[in-house]
């Protein structure tokens, strides 16, 4: 529960610190459970304020991530267009210290009277919601509703009086006192002080109670024996919550965000590096965009990904029955062997015998070789049986080793819609995928998949520091668009080495650019591609005219004789700074 009641706080804090009094431009609904204010501030900053009643990763912030809209509006967008646009934000209020924000706008009815409007976006995991009310508390609107059907304590439709979720049995840490901390003291005296805070306070995380009760030298203790100690630590981070005293923090495993927190966090030591944000929304944005990028994928892209692994495990089978017969083909030699052999003793062979011993003249040392016959036929037979075996054999291993190059290949391509898979951030981006697959064979027996031609998409944009344009392919289709009709013969073709990855091309307009760019092109080639997560990354740079696709290959597959190569380490943060808003 990353989300908690203390990065609630410190979401609103920053909402009434630089959002308050703004105008409300426009609404958008990027996806079905969110919604994205766009806001023009008094001082005529544009800032979006992202409200995710997504099951899996609900949050509120302020964020700069662009995302595509959908071309048809939904209802629900339309219909907060038109309460909202041209709203003023009021406020934002924590109501409880629970993990709930009420907005306050002020609008303008069909009149021109006045008349205020909230939305309270509930951030409690599966449950989470975004609801719009009136004045009086009616719900006009909202991303989630609940009937009785779905929940027979609190419902949530359009027209009925909003209510709040049942309040926890908790607690305020913002109104305890010290004599209702040593009271809870006394009464769960016994109980390990990591879970202590969780158990009796709203706006706790598993993780903050841990970090409390580590900061009081107090972990794995009984509460008993600490409560002055842990006592400290809470007014510690109360002062520091009601002043708005801040330091929102990741804490990454192996380069993978673990969790994050609006306070330092130290239990961790050297096992876990903590990295600091200045902003809780850019720390929020951070940590949520691989992790909404891997649900979005398991939720939109669930079929596409079903197909994937199928066919990789079906590849993989494949290959191994094939080197399966190219091991049984090693025996074409013996085969050959023996029919040689036979010929050359022809004179020895008894009719009607199982065997023949011979010497095998073919080794110098002649050792006696004991061929098997068919005693049903002659000893010339017998010998052209084996050659028979033999060509049969070394057919079939000339055939086994195309196969088996074919599905090394078909393997490989495979991977590279993985890939892409892995980095598509959008519906059209999933659709792109789902027509290559229907295309190339592997989505013809997709439930409801009807043959279609995706319009095409844009590749991303990014501009170095020179001021070089760097275009990144987004799938194998529009990476063979981009390298083979769109790139000019004097641009520069970038991929990372012997892996799957987009086609990113920087188009150089037939000037030499500097070593820095070819350098920021280059780690933006191994930041988008299956080693993103790897160090002293080998991608491989060359002209445009020096790349070739090779007849009935794969989308995305190329060729090229002569390349330069660049050893690079990807950085996200780079990647993002060079790359263009929309």
């Amino acid at each position: 529960m990353s989300f908690d009641g203390f990065t609630v706080a410190a979401v609103v804090s920053q909402i009434n610190a630089e959002l308050s009094g703004s105008r409300v431009e426009r609404v958008n609904a990027p996806t079905q459970d969110e919604i994205v204010l766009n806001l023009r501030t008094e001082d005529r900053r544009s800032v979006k304020l992202c409200l995710s009643a997504s099951s899996n990763i609900p949050k509120v912030n302020i964020t700069d991530v662009v995302k595509d809209n959908p071309a048809q509006a939904s209802a629900l967008c339309m219909h907060l267009r038109k309460h909202l646009n041209s709203a003023r934000l009021v406020s934002a209020e924590q109501p409880g210290f629970e993990r709930v924000i009420k907005l306050s706008f002020q609008t303008t009815d069909e009149l021109g009277y006045q008349r205020p409007e909230y939305i309270f976006c509930e951030i409690m995991g599966k449950y989470s919601n975004v609801i719009l009310t009136d004045a009086d508390g009616r719900i006009i609107n909202c991303v989630k509703p609940v009937d009785i059907t779905t929940s027979s304590k609190r419902q949530v439709l359009p027209g009925m009086k909003y209510e709040a979720p049942p309040p926890q049995d908790k607690l305020i840490p913002t109104q305890t006192s010290a004599e209702d901390f040593a009271a809870l003291c006394e009464k769960y005296g016994e109980y390990e002080a990591d879970s202590f805070f969780i158990k009796c306070f709203r706006g706790f995380s598993p993780l903050l109670s841990r970090e409390a009760s580590y900061l009081a030298h107090a972990s794995g203790k009984p509460v008993c024996e600490h409560g002055a100690a842990l006592y400290a630590v809470f007014r510690s981070i109360m002062q520091r919550c009601q002043s708005a005293d801040f330091s929102p923090c990741i804490i990454y495993d192996n380069k993978k965000p673990l969790d994050f927190s609006v306070f330092e966090i130290k239990q961790y030591g050297a096992s876990a590096d903590v990295r600091q944000f200045s902003d809780v929304s850019e720390c929020i944005d951070r940590f949520y965009s691989e992790r909404e990028n891997s649900e979005r994928i398991k939720q939109r892209g669930g079929d596409i990904l079903r197909i994937i692994n199928t066919a990789e495990l079906h590849i993989k089978k494949k290959t191994q029955n094939i080197e399966d017969d190219l091991k049984r083909c090693d025996d074409a030699e013996k085969y050959r062997l023996y029919g040689d052999l036979i010929t050359a003793n022809l004179y020895r062979a008894e009719r009607g015998a199982s065997s023949i011993s011979v010497e095998n003249y073919y080794d110098e040392n002649c050792p006696t070789v004991t061929v098997p016959l068919d005693a049903r036929f002659s000893a010339s037979v017998n010998a052209q049986k084996y050659y028979k075996k033999y060509n049969k054999l070394k057919t079939a291993k000339i055939e086994a080793a195309k196969r088996l190059d074919q599905a090394k290949q078909e393997l490989l391509y495979i991977r590279t819609v993985a890939d892409a898979l892995s980095r598509s951030e959008t519906g059209e981006d999933l659709e792109q995928i789902r027509a290559e697959l229907y295309e190339t064979g592997y989505a013809s027996k997709m439930k409801d998949e009807k043959k279609r031609k995706a319009a095409p998409s844009k590749p991303l944009r990014f501009r170095t520091d020179g001021g070089y344009t760097v275009l990144v392919g987004k799938n194998n289709t529009q990476n063979d668009r981009l390298t083979l009709k769109e790139a000019s013969r004097f641009d520069w073709f970038f991929h990372v080495k012997d892996a799957p990855g987009s086609h990113v091309i920087m188009v150089s307009d037939g000037v030499e650019p500097s070593a820095e760019d070819f350098t920021q092109a280059a780690m933006i080639a191994a930041y988008y591609s299956s080693k993103r997560d790897g160090q002293n990354v080998e991608v491989d740079y060359t002209l445009v005219k020096n790349i070739k696709k090779p007849a009935g290959s794969a989308p995305g597959f190329v060729i090229y004789g002569s390349n330069y190569s660049a050893v690079v380490t990807p950085d996200a943060e780079l990647a993002q700074r060079l790359k263009e808003q929309k």
